[in-house]
């Protein structure tokens, strides 16, 4: 049985908020409010520690489960923090008689008379935590019931064989949705590779105040069977997605039928109370890729890009206008790693190209705003495979740090380097991460790599310089970092 619960995982692109601005946007209130609540609540914001000040980010599913809590509640209401740890709660004390002024204490001195005054104080203060609650909720369409987060929520979903089994914050179940097959049995099972929360989610998709459940169905029958579904909230499908499609890279077609990488949900680029609904299809042949925007009433596309290598991660960038799609992908013309910076209220068109071969023709009009390649270092020059921007994380002041996997020696083991772009996209510094010296060591072993490249890392020599595409010249142009 494969799972995904609220227990820590690898972020991946619009899987997770990026930022205290996007953190707060998601909950509905000011950065400062949501900085207080991590603080005196919990509120589970993670740190990159990949720039200075911190770099914060928070999974959408972690915060939803955390919206049950007594923390959650408390916080939304808001009532005071909680004790510390080790801190003492002192029991309410009844009202003294002043002086034999007026009448005594309602229910006197007595062990009885004591807790009934706690169990009123109690109710009043419940009571009132209700109704600020309420009072503080997102406002509701005219007519539209009223869904506040309750435990009956759906808060957590797991794949079980050919079934899909959804339950709530306590771990009840509230519905099952079976397929005709059963699911690939290895890719439910979250890793670095596929992370769970790239295949499906929580999240309220349409701002009505019940969450929906969205879900990249993977059959053991075969790839070109994958489908995105959107289920309601009590388990009937919405949709379902399953593209089909025929473009043109070159002179070769691909499609009609497509597989179904995965999915993000970020929040509307446009601003609206519902959330963006992204969908990532690619044909594995020359690995051609997609990402579109689905509408989440009916899951008809609203946009496509396109590039001529996998898809493996995306951003929403809110601190530019127009808010920007960041895309990473691998970048199969020059087997490298790639960003796409694109118009999230436009995103159409495809990747740029320098030969034909790697160029769409069919698709629709347009281009990135900007597109980087970031090609590997010599030390990594001979493995064949393209290694992709794997994580985006862009920052409130408009820097932007990408993670690169150059190379890997096994499944779980790999070399990144870690680049960081000012608002211009222009480099300001770059460095390791994880094991690239190892996998260096591991590959050049093998053969599997060129012999006698240092033994340690001069970033400028070893991450630059990265391409970007002039589009006026149609070709690629390089670019260091400022000095």
């Amino acid at each position: 049985m494969s799972s995904s619960s609220d227990q820590p995982e690898v972020p991946t692109g619009p899987a997770q908020l990026n930022g205290w601005k996007e953190i707060a946007a998601y909950l509905g209130r000011s950065v400062r409010t949501v900085q207080r609540w991590e603080k005196d609540f919990g509120l589970p914001v993670r740190r990159l520690g990949l720039s200075r000040p911190e770099s914060v980010f928070a999974l959408p599913r972690e915060i939803d489960a955390w919206l049950l809590t007594s923390q959650g509640v408390s916080a939304r209401s808001g009532a005071g923090a909680p004790e510390r740890a080790g801190g003492l709660v002192e029991a309410p004390r009844p009202v003294e008689n002043p002086a034999g002024r007026g009448p005594g204490p309602i229910f006197g001195r007595t062990s009885l008379g004591r807790m009934g005054a706690a169990a009123l104080f109690t109710a009043g203060v419940m009571a009132a935590l209700w109704v600020l609650w309420e009072y503080r909720q997102p406002s509701r369409d005219a007519g539209q019931p009223a869904a506040p987060f309750t435990a009956a929520a759906p808060a957590e979903w797991q794949v079980d064989l050919d079934t899909l089994v959804v339950s709530d914050a306590n771990g009840n179940v509230l519905w099952k949705h079976s397929f005709p097959r059963e699911m690939q049995p290895d890719t439910y099972k979250d890793s670095t590779w596929m992370p769970l929360s790239g295949l499906g989610g929580i999240a309220d998709v349409d701002g009505d105040g019940r969450r929906e459940v969205w879900f990249v169905a993977k059959p053991a029958g075969g790839p070109a069977d994958t489908a995105l579904y959107l289920f309601e909230h009590d388990g009937r499908v919405r949709w379902t997605h399953k593209p089909t499609v025929t473009v043109r890279f070159g002179d070769e077609a691909f499609g009609p039928s497509w597989i179904v990488q995965k999915a993000f949900v970020t929040p509307d680029p446009a601003g609206g109370k519902a959330r963006a609904i992204w969908a990532v299809l690619y044909d594995s042949a020359l690995f051609p890729s997609s990402i579109r925007r689905l509408d989440p009433e009916t899951g008809s596309p609203l946009s496509d890009y396109w590039t001529n290598g996998s898809i493996v991660t995306a951003a929403l960038d809110e601190s530019t206008s127009p808010p920007r799609l960041l895309v990473g992908a691998c970048y199969n013309e020059t087997r490298a790693g790639s960003l796409s910076i694109l118009d999230a209220l436009n995103p159409n068109g495809s990747a740029p190209a320098a030969t034909g071969k790697y160029r769409c023709t069919s698709c629709p009009p347009g281009e990135p705003m900007a597109f980087l390649v970031f090609p590997k270092p010599a030390r990594f020059g001979k493995p064949d495979a393209s290694g992709p921007v794997e994580t985006l994380t862009p920052q409130a002041d408009g820097t932007l740090g990408v993670r690169v996997r150059y190379a890997w020696s096994d499944r779980d083991t790999f070399a990144v380097g870690v680049i960081k772009l000012d608002s211009s996209l222009t480099p300001i510094s770059a460095d390791t991460a994880d094991d690239y010296l190892n996998v260096y060591n591991v590959l050049a072993a093998r053969g599997d790599a060129p012999a006698g490249a240092p033994a340690t890392v001069d970033p400028d020599r070893e991450f630059f310089p990265i391409l970007r595409w002039d589009s006026a010249s149609r070709r690629f142009v390089p670019v260091f970092p400022k000095r």
